[in-house]
């Protein structure tokens, strides 16, 4: 009854006639006016107490800063470091509520360079772009028997006229290694030897397996029309 006259009565007025009458019921009850005041006092002290710890209580949980900060995630080390962040800013800022959102570190190739640099006169140079404003007003009449001297090729033409000459001069390597090789094969001596010459067009080799055949040897099968669907070995060999 005491916590109920409490919770409904808005002033002390009516907390006295509330109490009054508790007080009343009590003693009709048989219990005595000192354990009935007793009672009271107990539960107004709580009461009071509950409410100046609201009112001290500082009302920031609304009133918080979000922040957001960005982590590298690097497995388990990037949960350590956001407990130890969260862990001193409740301990220094309380009026903040930090949230963490992960992303991955950049690639170590981009701490790194791999290219030196080019000077920005040379780099407009190189891709045609005049280098002054009086070149970007006026018409370029420069003339030079080099065409790579000249501004208004691209960088990319000179590339690709220089891949395609070195792709002829690597095929024409490759002719004359084998054009070595050749010479100093078995063939090739004995072509030059006897005066024979060699169809490589239209050559054929005989189904023999017996041929050369000794105890340690095994027989080669040919076929020059492909290997037929079905091969039935013959048991009489």
């Amino acid at each position: 009854m005491v916590n109920r006259a409490l919770n409904i009565c808005s002033t002390y007025k009516l907390l006295g006639d509330e109490f009054n009458e508790i007080r009343r019921f009590g003693l009709d009850n048989d219990y005595s006016l000192f354990f009935i005041n007793t009672i009271i006092g107990i539960k107004l002290s709580q009461h009071h107490n509950k409410m100046i710890t609201k009112l001290d209580k500082p009302i920031i949980e609304s009133e918080k800063k979000k922040m957001y900060v960005e982590i590298p995630f690097i497995r388990s080390s990037t949960l350590g470091l956001k407990n130890k962040i969260k862990h001193l800013t409740n301990k220094l800022r309380p009026d903040l509520d930090i949230q963490f959102f992960f992303k991955p570190p950049p690639s170590i190739q981009t701490l790194f360079q791999t290219k030196d640099t080019i000077a920005k006169h040379i780099q407009l140079y190189e891709h045609g772009a005049p280098t002054t404003p009086s070149q970007q007003l006026q018409p370029c009449n420069h003339e030079s028997d080099d065409p790579n001297d000249s501004p208004e090729l691209r960088r990319s033409s000179r590339i690709k006229n220089k891949i395609a000459a070195t792709t002829i001069t690597a095929a024409s390597t490759n002719d004359t290694n084998n054009d070595e090789k050749i010479d100093k094969s078995l063939i090739f001596q004995h072509e030059k030897e006897t005066g024979h010459r060699m169809d490589w067009s239209n050559f054929q080799v005989a189904y023999e397996p017996k041929l050369n055949k000794t105890t340690h040897s095994v027989p080669l099968h040919v076929f020059p029309d492909g290997i037929p669907k079905v091969h039935l070995p013959n048991l009489d060999h």
